[in-house]
C-alpha cells in the first residue's frame, strides 16, 4: 500500500470527487477488525497531534471543558479512538437494521480514512485562519458540509444503499438520538448551581 504524502493527497482528492468509489477501494483492502482498529488508533493519534499543534498556533479555545480535554493528549487520543469506533459500529449496525449488507470490519477502515481526510481539511482550515481569518466561518461550514457529504456516501457504499437522501436523514436521526442519550447519561454528573 502506497502511503507517501503525494499518494495520500491524490487519494484525498479522489475521495472528495467520488466518495463512493473511494469507499469501495477502502473496503477492497479487506482489512480485518484488528487491522481496522489499528488504523483508527493511528488516525486518533494523528488527530491528537494536530490538535496539540493547533493549540500552540491558535491558542486555547473558549470552552473550558474542551480546553481541559485538549490539555490531556492521552485522554484526547483515547476519546477520539472511542468515538471513531462507536461511529463505525453505528454506521454498520444502524445500516444493518435498514437492510444494509456491510460488516463492522469494513466500517472501521472507512471511518479511519474519513478521519484522515478530515485531518487534511483541518490543516487547510488552520492555514485559512492564519492567512485570511475573515473566511474562517465559511471554511468551517464547508468542512461540516463535507463531513456529512462523505459520511453519507461512505455509509451508503458500506451498506449497499442507493438513496443518498434517505441515508443522510438516517445518519442525522442517529446523530440526534445518540446526542440525546449521551446528554441524559451525563446529566447526573453536571453540577447544579446553588440558588
Amino acid at each position: 500500500m502506497n502511503l507517501t504524502p503525494q499518494a495520500i493527497l491524490m487519494a484525498t482528492r479522489a475521495t472528495l470527487t467520488d466518495p463512493a468509489a473511494a469507499a469501495r477501494q477502502v473496503m477492497a483492502l479487506r482489512l480485518s477488525e484488528g487491522e481496522g482498529l489499528m488504523a483508527i488508533g493511528v488516525t486518533a493519534v494523528a488527530a491528537t497531534l494536530l490538535t496539540s499543534a493547533m493549540q500552540g498556533i491558535l491558542g486555547p479555545v473558549g470552552d473550558p471543558a474542551m480546553q481541559s480535554l485538549f490539555e490531556r493528549p492521552f485522554l484526547l487520543a483515547i476519546s477520539q479512538f472511542v468515538v471513531m469506533v462507536a461511529g463505525a459500529f453505528l454506521m454498520w449496525r444502524v445500516g444493518k437494521a435498514f437492510g444494509g449488507t456491510g460488516t463492522f470490519a469494513q466500517a472501521l477502515p472507512l471511518v479511519a480514512w474519513l478521519e484522515v481526510v478530515l485531518i487534511l481539511l483541518q490543516l487547510v482550515e488552520v492555514i485559512v485562519i492564519l492567512v485570511v481569518p475573515f473566511l474562517t466561518m465559511l471554511v468551517s461550514l464547508g468542512s461540516l458540509f463535507l463531513f456529512f457529504y462523505l459520511i453519507t456516501h461512505f455509509t451508503a457504499a458500506l451498506n449497499g444503499f442507493t438513496s443518498m437522501t434517505k441515508t443522510f436523514f438516517a445518519i442525522l436521526g442517529t446523530f440526534f438520538i445518540v446526542l440525546l442519550v449521551v446528554s441524559f447519561a451525563l446529566l447526573p454528573f453536571i453540577p447544579v448551581p446553588h440558588v
